[in-house]
């Protein structure tokens, strides 16, 4: 925290900050051209990120909030997510609170294994241009990490708890229907 205060100030420094890993920012360096992302969509998983608070928890941030952050219409928030849902670095899991339907949770699986396949290929190298082979073997991980069924497997066996806004007393159960 006292380095966040050094660069920061303390103001900025005491609302908190979100770890964000390099590999990520330069992630469309190590996509093929026509899976690169868009700027909105770059942003969208900058702030899922922001808002995945701990390991074994989903992000959910509602669209309207990411949407807002990212500083783009509900509608492009919307087309973001699904294209990065088609893309295969994320994947929406319904939530409910009672019989209410609340804001979807983002499993960031997909993500996270592209990028360790990122890091193997490229451990701390600044690449300037990736050879296409690479692009290739790499573009092949997409959506290769966990099929659907095992992440919903995984969501059965070991239902995870949801962390509530602030303004929420109560902690609700995400069980896999």
């Amino acid at each position: 925290m006292s380095d966040m205060v050094g660069k920061w100030g303390k103001e900025v420094a005491e609302r908190g900050f979100a770890q964000v890993p390099n590999y990520l920012l330069l992630i469309n360096q190590f996509l093929v051209e026509e899976k690169r992302l868009r700027p909105e969509e770059l942003m969208i998983l900058v702030q899922l990120v922001g808002s995945w608070w701990r390991t074994g928890e989903m992000p959910y941030p509602s669209l309207k909030t990411l949407a807002t952050r990212s500083g783009v219409s509900d509608r492009q928030a919307q087309r973001a997510v699904s294209r990065l849902e088609g893309l295969g670095f994320i994947q929406r899991v319904k939530r409910k609170n009672g019989s209410l339907i609340a804001s979807n949770a983002y499993d960031l699986k997909p993500l996270v294994s592209f990028l360790r396949h990122v890091a193997k290929a490229f451990p701390n190298e600044f690449v300037r241009k990736v050879p296409t082979d690479e692009l290739k073997k790499l573009d092949a991980t997409l959506g290769q990490s966990e099929t659907t069924s095992e992440i919903k497997e995984d969501q059965k066996a070991a239902p995870k708890r949801l962390r509530l806004p602030p303004n929420r007393k109560r902690a609700i159960r995400l069980d896999a229907e």
